[in-house]
């Protein structure tokens, strides 16, 4: 699918900081784009029944975007429209020299939320009219079948006296979302809880934690970590990180504690202008 929009930022690279914006040299008057949402149906046979069981299902695709660079007729009167040698240089450089994914932003006509996706070029052609360089392609795929968020950050003082309700937006509504949490505490506490009631009663706990102590939980990449270098939290954690599910999430802990999550959602989104 091609992209557009007033700019882009991939990674340090803004298009209007080098004079470029995206085009296209097809016809836009009409188009049939796939948004990465394919999915595999996840169903097993029992017994002599001639019906499956359905047990979920799974994303098996990713958006593949294309970014049609173009000088900006409008930046300078004077442009030279075709590109050198230098340029492409310079541009493909940026673009293609980096390892993994970098994040990108398309700064649309219109938007409800800022959104950026995680992109990685896969392959580079050039549009050429009478010989020479007038539109650098890039052909790139993302992580996923979805647009991120910015980052979210909540931080509740906690307390047994009342459940902790917070909601979560995702529009993965088959995955737990994996975020970043911190858990703080002003008191010396032996065996504290943290239960997500709406994941099954979900239990995150820990046999003691210290006066002013902060536990830093990454719950994505499985790591944890005390504001404490000497101690290994890890034996006294029952390896159970925290998560949430799709919609509401529901919370009860065992003592007075500071929490703070920080998470992106996916959002089923494509590529809107």
């Amino acid at each position: 699918m091609n992209i557009f929009g007033l700019d882009a930022i991939i990674g340090d690279f803004q298009l209007s900081n080098y004079g470029l914006i995206l085009s296209s040299f097809e016809n836009t008057d009409s188009s049939d784009e796939e948004l990465g949402m394919n999915h595999d149906t996840i169903e097993e046979y029992i017994g002599q029944k001639p019906v499956p069981v359905y047990l979920g299902s799974s994303f098996h695709s990713k958006l593949k975007p294309t970014a049609t660079l173009i000088k900006d007729p409008n930046a300078n009167i004077n442009v030279n429209k075709y590109f050198t040698e230098h340029e492409c240089r310079e541009i493909l450089r940026q673009l293609t020299g980096f390892w993994g994914y970098k994040r990108m932003q398309i700064f649309s006509y219109e938007f409800d939320e800022l959104l950026f996706f995680n992109i990685r070029v896969t392959n580079v052609r050039y549009q050429k009219a009478a010989g020479r360089i007038v539109g650098i392609i890039l052909d790139m795929e993302c992580d996923s079948p979805f647009a991120w968020s910015n980052d979210f950050h909540y931080t509740f003082q906690a307390s047994p006296s009342s459940n902790l309700i917070f909601f979560n937006t995702s529009d993965d509504l088959y995955s737990y979302l994996l975020p970043k949490v911190t858990i703080r505490s002003n008191t010396a506490i032996s065996n504290s809880s943290i239960t997500n009631i709406t994941d099954n009663h979900w239990i995150t706990s820990f046999k003691s934690l210290s006066a002013g102590e902060v536990i830093t939980m990454d719950s994505q990449n499985n790591l944890l970590s005390s504001s404490h270098p000497s101690r290994i939290i890890c034996n006294d954690f029952n390896m159970h990180f925290i998560r949430l599910v799709p919609g509401k999430n529901e919370f009860r802990v065992s003592h007075n504690i500071q929490i703070t999550f920080t998470y992106k959602v996916p959002r089923k989104v494509g590529f809107v202008l």
